[in-house]
């Protein structure tokens, strides 16, 4: 089964496809992108989440790797214990590949790929600190202030995406703050939302 299927992708091409599947570019990703996954291992998370038994594999370490979810758009994968990888397609053309480290406190890199694995030109607008306070009452402002220079200086932000629509959740981790500054910023830091247009993403 897995030979089939890696036969039929390269007999059609993914460039021919007129809805590329998020399973199919994990399935012909370059070794680079899963350093710590064979083709056999992803072929296999795809056919035991498929079947609907745990899509759990052994990694080139010879530790755990699970696939947690897959749509047609969109696909969730741990390849270890401290990292997860998602692939969520953004049209039939590119899609974003997000690579979160669980440690200390989880923190994301988004790239982008037409679905051929070619790199796709876009900057993703990466917020500042600042970008997720709400409103913070004038007897707190000074607290507040000190808490969000420390944010920024860790800046530690884990971008989730939607697996049913083309939307990327932001959060900045406020984990590694103590004290007061913790206190308020678990108060009054809230999460951000950008949509895809089309073009590129937009908050």
């Amino acid at each position: 089964m897995r030979t089939f299927f890696l036969i039929m992708l390269a007999m059609s091409g993914l460039s021919t496809f007129s809805q590329t599947k998020a399973k199919e570019v994990f399935a012909v990703a370059p070794d680079s992108i899963f350093p710590l996954l064979t083709t056999n291992n992803r072929l296999d998370c795809i056919d035991l989440i498929e079947n609907n038994m745990k899509a759990t594999v052994k990694n080139k370490l010879e530790q755990k790797a699970e696939m947690s979810v897959l749509t047609d758009s969109y696909l969730q994968i741990k390849p270890s214990e401290r990292s997860v990888v998602e692939i969520k397609m953004l049209n039939d053309s590119v899609f974003c590949l997000i690579n979160t480290c669980l440690g200390p406190a989880p923190d994301s890199r988004i790239s982008f790929f037409t679905r051929n694995w070619e790199p796709y030109a876009m900057t993703f607008p990466m917020p500042h600190a600042a970008d997720f306070w709400t409103s913070v009452p004038d007897s707190l402002a000074r607290d507040a202030s000190f808490a969000q220079r420390s944010l920024e200086d860790l800046l530690l932000i884990q971008i989730s995406a939607d697996k049913e629509n083309t939307e990327l959740t932001l959060t900045i981790q406020t984990s590694e703050l103590s004290g007061k500054e913790k206190e308020i910023a678990q108060k009054y830091v809230q999460p951000l939302r950008y949509r895809w247009n089309g073009k590129g993403f937009t908050r």
